[in-house]
């Protein structure tokens, strides 16, 4: 689990350079060979069953100084990390993390990890740190998006993975030219990632920006782009339309009347890029691209042959979960899942939708039978790289029109029920529709 300071800001986006596998854009250089070491191995073992988390610590920093080349040392750094989670070490946690990095410098998602981390700083050494790191990262992916895409995917997913990595990118340097204070440049570069591949974060970190340029009309422009797009949890979201809001009616003499006008066209404006993007990525006259208008017209199968669209669900609010046969945590996700499933079975306002993301269509059956799972999943046609799942298991709840307005990417299993529970509440509040069947 990341430290309970990792940002939120880039949740979604760190699951996109880990869904892309860390691959280098060149090789780690290797740790000089270490002989067999039975007591260096016993005295690593010892301090590993040390069960207090500041004297874990302490013994494992000593091993590291003591055996600087040790082929152990990501186990090491990664139980410092665990240690320095448990004391809220904040330092720690950045400094082991980039022990880590300087290990593998060509892990992106550790590089992902790295700058999240030095953009929660608020001293100059680290503000200008996260700029150097920003730019490296910006170079390593403009490498990367040379490379020939994996044998598993295809040209166009690769495009399509490449465009969000760039994104990224920028959203990582505007991000940390504006904590910088060099607004033009931050303006520049979060455009940039808009660009490449529109999201929440970077609309609304473009918003900040422009307010700190008093370009007000565009800082209004920019959060209603960031509310039209995918967030993360309700309360962020909560916080977004109240700071839009906010200065919408600085801007029409206390009046809000229009901002949700404004919203509803760049959601229109979202969902028309979306679609020629699928479009242009997808031969010609493919079902996908052909399907790839809204989520609404995906047309995904079921075990049996059946077909469903998301269009049946409108007017609900739905819990859609995507999951796969291989993925650990989806096990640990799915009684919790199901607990709320039988708490909302009377409710008809509220659907649950289980889709699986196997390649091998062959195991799924089986799985579920082993596993005694409802056989009601629906295998994905596509529909989950158009909504931007990068990771499993990954949660959306959609509005009655259709609308994503929580994503949970991952989850943490002694909060995910209360907090989707909330999330479903608060939708079907805000939609006028009864909590109660």
């Amino acid at each position: 689990m990341l430290s309970p300071r990792f940002p939120l800001l880039f949740a979604l986006t760190l699951a996109l350079a880990v869904a892309l596998g860390a691959q280098a854009t060149g090789s780690a250089p290797a740790n000089p060979a270490v002989p067999g070491d039975q007591a260096r191995l016993a005295q690593l073992g010892d301090l590993l069953r040390i069960e207090e988390p500041g004297a874990q610590m302490r013994g494992l920093e000593a091993f590291a100084q003591l055996y600087p080349h040790a082929p152990e040392l990501p186990q090491v750094y990664q139980a410092i990390l665990q240690d320095a989670i448990a004391l809220s070490d904040d330092r720690a946690i950045l400094t082991y993390n980039e022990k880590l990095e300087a290990l593998d410098p060509g892990d992106l998602s550790q590089r992902v990890k790295v700058l999240n981390l030095l953009l929660l700083e608020t001293d100059a050494a680290d503000k200008a740190a996260a700029r150097q790191q920003a730019a490296v990262f910006a170079r390593m992916v403009a490498a990367k998006a040379q490379e020939a895409p994996p044998k598993q995917m295809g040209a166009a997913r690769y495009r399509l993975d490449m465009a969000r990595l760039r994104s990224l990118a920028g959203l990582f340097q505007g991000t940390a030219a504006e904590h910088l204070g060099d607004y033009a440049t931050a303006e520049r570069q979060l455009a940039a990632s808009l660009q490449q591949s529109q999201n929440e974060e970077a609309a609304a970190e473009l918003a900040k920006v422009f307010v700190a340029e008093n370009k007000l009309p565009q800082a209004v422009d920019a959060y209603a782009l960031a509310l039209a797009l995918p967030g993360d949890t309700i309360a962020a979201r909560a916080r977004l339309e109240a700071a839009g809001a906010k200065l919408y009616r600085s801007l029409h003499q206390g009046r809000l009347r229009g901002f949700g006008d404004l919203i509803l066209r760049r959601f229109d404006d979202v969902a028309a890029r979306d679609a020629a993007t699928q479009a242009a990525l997808d031969p010609p006259g493919s079902a996908r691209n052909a399907a790839a208008t809204a989520p609404a017209q995906f047309v995904l199968t079921d075990l049996a042959g059946g077909t469903h669209t998301l269009r049946a669900v409108r007017g609900k609010v739905a819990v859609v979960d995507f999951w796969a046969t291989w993925c650990g945590p989806c096990l640990v996700q799915h009684p919790l899942l199901a607990a709320l499933r039988r708490e909302f079975a009377n409710n008809h306002d509220v659907s649950f939708i289980s889709i699986n993301e196997d390649e091998d269509r062959d195991k799924v059956a089986p799985f579920l039978a082993a596993h005694h799972w409802a056989a009601g999943t629906w295998l994905d046609a596509g529909l989950g790289p158009f909504l931007g799942i990068d990771s499993l298991p990954t949660t959306l709840l959609l509005s009655p029109s259709g609308q994503v307005v929580y994503r949970a990417s991952g989850f943490v299993p002694a909060t995910f029920e209360a907090e989707l529970r909330t999330a479903i509440l608060g939708a079907l509040r805000r939609a006028g529709l009864p909590a109660a069947p």
